[in-house]
């Protein structure tokens, strides 16, 4: 399943301006392609805490039919990584 065009677009381009801090970004969609998450890391809780506004401002870079809206902010820590 791929994303629609313009998304495709926007990440291929490099042009998303991720916050500073950001170590790792994943977009994951569900299989119909009507639902997003969106999930990045960081290495401590004060750098995703002082990026919320620039995520928050995101939504003035890119239009809400491409990026979705926004439901929600969890924050969680990472108990376990490996690469299979």
């Amino acid at each position: 399943m791929s994303l629609p065009c313009r998304s495709d677009n926007v990440l291929a381009s490099g042009n998303m301006n991720p916050p500073a801090g950001v170590q790792r970004a994943l977009l994951l969609t569900t299989a119909g392609g009507n639902r997003r998450l969106f999930v990045t890391f960081f290495e401590t809780r004060d750098e995703s805490t002082a990026a919320e506004e620039h995520f928050e401002s995101m939504g003035d870079e890119i239009p809400e039919h491409i990026r979705g809206c926004r439901t929600g902010v969890d924050t969680y820590e990472v108990l376990f990584e490996d690469e299979m």
